[in-house]
């Protein structure tokens, strides 16, 4: 006997899931550029409406955008190590300041100060993730 291969398959193994998990990243940040196209948008739009166009719906779409927010988030949280390997692009401490931000104004029930939040901490938050996910699918193609 050569030796023992126990050692090998382990790292292999290691290696292979580890491999699993970054293909995993990199496809999930590909359905988060294609949602940050709509979710963008949306959320400018919902801007809009908190500051005076309010429509019968907007409490409803206001859920609809957070949870989309909530989604990106999620994303970001599992994707970290890959999104900040090179640098931290986008700070953790100022997205969960802007998630508390968002949790004070949602309880203020002033719509204005909603749209001032999600304008103010959101839509750049959305944009560098964004942009971050582009880049490193982009280095995968």
């Amino acid at each position: 006997m050569i030796g023992d291969n126990k050692g090998f398959i382990l790292i292999y193994s290691g290696r292979k899931r580890i491999m699993e998990r970054v293909d995993l990243q990199h496809d999930v940040l590909k359905q988060l550029i294609s949602y940050s196209e709509n979710l963008i948008p949306a959320l400018q739009n919902l801007i809009e409406e908190l500051r005076g166009e309010e429509k019968e719906d907007t409490s409803d779409y206001l859920n609809e955008v957070i949870t989309g927010i909530n989604w990106e988030i999620e994303v970001y949280n599992q994707c970290a190590d890959i999104i900040n390997e090179r640098s931290s692009y986008i700070d953790k401490k100022t997205m969960i300041t802007a998630v508390k931000n968002l949790g004070t104004s949602l309880g203020s029930a002033d719509y204005k100060v909603v749209a001032d939040c999600l304008e103010e901490d959101f839509i750049p938050f959305l944009n560098k993730l964004a942009l971050v996910a582009k880049m490193i699918v982009g280095d995968n193609v």
